[in-house]
């Protein structure tokens, strides 16, 4: 099960991640859209471990605001986390 979710995770186009930015009211301009869409494909260990996760934040607060940031790491945390950590 996990494979698939990693592989859902890599084959995620930026239309369905809109979806989600939508559903947690996160609103970022569509080059910041892909820039953390990418980041999520290519750092799916440090999401599923929290040693990591300041990585991760410093790279969102860089293209974002601290407010956009902690909106993005909720998403991370309650939907991209729990498919890596089946």
């Amino acid at each position: 099960m996990r494979n698939q979710n990693n592989e859902y995770i890599s084959r995620l186009k930026l239309d369905d991640f809109q979806v989600l930015l939508e559903e947690f009211d996160i609103e970022l301009n569509q080059t910041t859209q892909q820039s953390i869409l990418n980041m999520i494909k290519n750092n799916q260990y440090a999401l599923a471990h929290e040693q990591y996760h300041f990585v991760l934040e410093n790279y969102i607060k860089k293209l974002t605001s601290e407010f956009t940031c902690q909106k993005i790491l909720i998403l991370l945390n309650s939907y991209f986390k729990p498919l890596l950590n089946v």
